[in-house]
């Protein structure tokens, strides 16, 4: 049986590492993806999250995080602007890039087997169980003092519960490395020949390979409760998951999120919108128009002058 301060210990350290963010939102906001193993010629420069080994050789190879124990090369190719553009970053990864940035919980992708019935049946079906799920699912209702300990940088109604998917064909060339880091990120799965769907969250992190006929009411349901419930556990070494490549500036779309940009009027704008002194039949100045003008116009200068403060307010919180 355990001493009464072992179980003392366990306990604070459960409540240390527990919290009531959602795992996406935790994860977009606090899990640094791992850097990948590059080698490139002399020279180059990258965008992303690598670590850049340079030699000789006019090739790219591109390893997994050391996170990962695995040495294997999981991509190379040729040194050109093309390889090392679909090294960097790819359309898929972008739109990824984009849905998570407007606050979606994760995208799922499928990558395609090359059979279109396969292919076509286990779209259908993801995205008709991912509609369902997020009609029904709730979101964890936020502590707020994980709020005010700065776990999550929006209130929770500024959190969204929206799943979406993403085709990705598996012989597209553009998404050749996206392709590899994918089929890397589970052992055997290049061997596979069906349909995979992939749910990305966080800062470009897989959570797990649902394959072929896994792909089923049961594997999706219980990756979106994990997606959207509570984060149990902050380490992220201890959560299921592989991080991608991702060309993306993290804490700029966390924090456009959590100070989502409101449009002032320009000044100019708010001129036009100011009275204007009126005439009446006869060319002839109305004083009580005149006289209202001039009041009106000293509100509006004070309207500018204030908003010339907010807008500089604005800049130096950014």
């Amino acid at each position: 049986m355990l001493p009464r301060s072992a179980i003392l210990f366990l306990l604070a350290s459960t409540s240390v590492f527990a919290c009531s963010v959602p795992v996406f939102r935790y994860a977009l906001e606090h899990w640094a993806a791992d850097p990948y193993r590059v080698t490139v010629p002399h020279g180059t420069k990258l965008d992303g999250n690598f670590k850049v080994t340079t030699t000789d050789v006019s090739k790219i190879e591109l390893r997994q995080p050391v996170s990962m124990r695995n040495e294997e090369v999981i991509w190379s190719a040729e040194f050109n602007e093309a390889n090392v553009k679909a090294l960097v970053d790819s359309p898929a990864r972008q739109q990824i890039a984009e849905r998570l940035g407007a606050g979606e919980s994760a995208v799922w992708v499928l990558l395609e087997s090359g059979d279109k019935a396969k292919d076509d049946e286990a779209n259908r079906f993801l995205d008709e169980r991912l509609e369902y799920l997020s009609g029904v699912m709730e979101l964890p209702k936020l502590d707020q003092q994980d709020v005010k300990n700065g776990l999550v940088s929006v209130p929770g109604d500024g959190l969204r519960l929206a799943f979406s998917t993403l085709r990705v064909k598996r012989d597209d060339a553009a998404e050749s490395a996206f392709i590899a880091m994918l089929l890397a990120s589970e052992p055997d799965l290049r061997e596979i020949e069906e349909p995979i769907a992939f749910p990305i969250f966080g800062q470009g992190r897989v959570l797990y390979a649902l394959v072929g006929r896994g792909i089923k009411v049961e594997t999706i349901d219980r990756a979106a409760q994990f997606l959207i419930g509570s984060c149990s556990c902050q380490v992220k070494e201890q959560n299921p998951g592989v991080d991608l490549v991702m060309a993306v500036d993290w804490k700029q779309m966390v924090k456009d999120q959590a100070m989502p940009g409101q449009k002032l009027p320009e000044l100019s704008e708010i001129a036009d919108l100011l009275p204007q002194t009126v005439k009446i039949d006869g060319g002839v100045e109305a004083k009580t128009a005149d006289t209202t003008t001039k009041f009106d116009w000293r509100i509006g200068l004070g309207v500018i002058l204030l908003l010339v403060v907010i807008r500089t307010l604005m800049k130096l919180k950014r």
